[in-house]
């Protein structure tokens, strides 16, 4: 198991576990070791490449979802998947449950017209290769 030792906020030293799955270098980041977050490794939803291949598209993600567990506190509030929607740091919300369950609903609707899309996509494309 993984372990931080750093100053905490009142300025004393403390040391923390790590959950298996975090990610984060606490130490590079010079975290308090009282308030800093484990993370996850992300989960990033970028478009593919434009069929155009001078336009690369965006640089980063459309999505990205992480999980985030604080380093002290036991409420809980204090754990949550941190949804990124913007390269701007900070542009973002904080999701428990019960929003994960909303945000899987509408991917199931927003996949479902992704296939209609396809489909009709595939069918005009037919279309114009017989003609």
């Amino acid at each position: 198991m993984k372990t931080y030792t750093g100053r905490t906020i009142g300025g004393a030293t403390a040391t923390i576990q790590c959950p298996d799955w975090c990610v984060v270098d606490h130490e590079y980041d010079g975290d308090n070791a009282d308030d800093c977050y484990h993370e996850a490794e992300p989960l990033e939803l970028a478009p593919p490449r434009d069929r155009d291949r001078n336009y690369r598209g965006p640089l980063v993600p459309l999505l990205d979802l992480r999980l985030r567990l604080h380093s002290t506190e036991t409420t809980p509030d204090a754990a949550l998947v941190w949804l990124q929607y913007s390269e701007h740091y900070g542009d973002g919300i904080e999701l428990d449950t019960r929003g994960l369950d909303q945000l899987l609903a509408r991917l199931d609707t927003y996949r479902a017209g992704v296939a209609d899309l396809r489909a009709k996509l595939a069918a005009a494309e037919n279309e114009r290769r017989r003609r």
